[in-house]
């Protein structure tokens, strides 16, 4: 075989390799070059403080305390707890959240101590996701302990979450409210910032049974309902309305929230979106960006192909075995 058609027939097994390998590992490849990349440059962008407490580190090297990043730990510890019955890091990180919390006769919230450049936020400023992850946090360290302290502290966190109260919420109208992962006079309208508001209000009304968390929910499935068609690009995702597209990690984790979502109740509109985005995540990788053409993503799905084709073609030239006629033939 000449040296063209192995170059010819290694491009072509390359394609079908890493194009299935794509198709089906895409995220989780991605992901875990992110963490190498981070170790190779000396840094790693999830750290801890000496308490043992989550930080999150900036491309300028700057470590800050990110509130959601805490709870969803806190969450992570509560699971383990009631399955363990290991209480230490449960109570660690939530007596760190507790700790943090400002109050006023009907809020309670968390600030973000430094600025988010991206969505125009200035420090202080607060998140209604971290507001909601939080209020299940506490609700859970109220139960544990029967401490109605702690309880109220998370009731005016779930207050937080009313259109008057502290900013995070915009009311579409008196029965449709939007919550906001990044607060701003005109919303960003971010997706699983929003979904996951709703998720944690589900969860809170479970545990609880607070009509006001239940309201908040149906209000804030309105919003997602009226607006979740603007969301979609061609069966892909926005991750939000000012134009910016999901990569594929956030578009799999809107077809989950959406999923989490019908699982509280069914919703046509809800099912033929999650549907829809299902199939378009489904269809091969090439027109995936084709349809979505994000240069990270092309440039990655690219050195891999190449890389696969170098180690094919190098092995099946290793293996041609020379004869006397074959022009590169020399006999000594």
């Amino acid at each position: 075989m000449s040296r063209k058609n192995i170059a010819l027939f290694s491009a072509l097994i390359s394609l079908l390799f890493v194009s299935v390998i794509w198709q089906v590992a895409e995220t989780q490849i991605l992901s875990l070059l992110g963490q190498g990349s981070a170790k190779l440059l000396g840094r790693s962008f999830s750290t801890y403080d000496e308490d043992g407490i989550p930080m999150q580190e900036t491309g300028k090297q700057e470590r800050h305390y990110d509130p959601l990043i805490v709870a969803r730990a806190a969450q992570e510890a509560d699971l383990k707890r009631r399955l363990s019955g290991n209480e230490a890091d449960f109570i660690l990180l939530t007596d760190w959240l507790l700790a943090q919390l400002n109050e006023t006769d009907s809020t309670s919230f968390i600030d973000y101590s430094y600025d988010l450049p991206k969505y125009a936020q200035k420090a202080p400023w607060q998140s209604a996701l971290s507001q909601a992850v939080l209020m299940n946090v506490l609700v859970a360290r109220a139960g544990m302990q029967r401490d109605l302290k702690i309880y109220s502290k998370a009731q005016r966190t779930l207050n937080s979450l009313s259109p008057q109260a502290a900013g995070l919420t915009h009311a579409l109208s008196d029965s449709s409210y939007w919550y906001m992962q990044y607060p701003s006079p005109q919303p960003y309208y971010t997706l699983s910032g929003m979904m996951g508001v709703l998720i944690e209000l589900q969860s809170y009304y479970e545990q609880t049974r607070d009509p006001f968390a239940k309201s908040l929910y149906y209000k804030g499935l309105n919003a997602l309902k009226e607006k979740l068609p603007e969301f979609d690009y061609h069966g892909y995702s926005y991750y939000d309305l000012k134009g910016h597209k999901a990569s594929r990690a956030e578009h799999q984790s809107h077809i989950k929230q959406l999923t989490k979502l019908l699982e509280f109740q069914e919703d046509s509109q809800i099912l033929q979106m999650r549907n829809r985005w299902q199939k378009a995540d489904s269809y091969p990788v090439f027109w995936q960006m084709v349809v979505i053409p994000q240069p990270s993503r092309i440039l990655t799905f690219g050195v891999a192909l190449f890389l696969m084709w170098l180690v094919c073609y190098l092995l099946l030239v290793s293996t041609q075995r020379k004869e006397p006629d074959d022009p590169e033939y020399s006999s000594s």
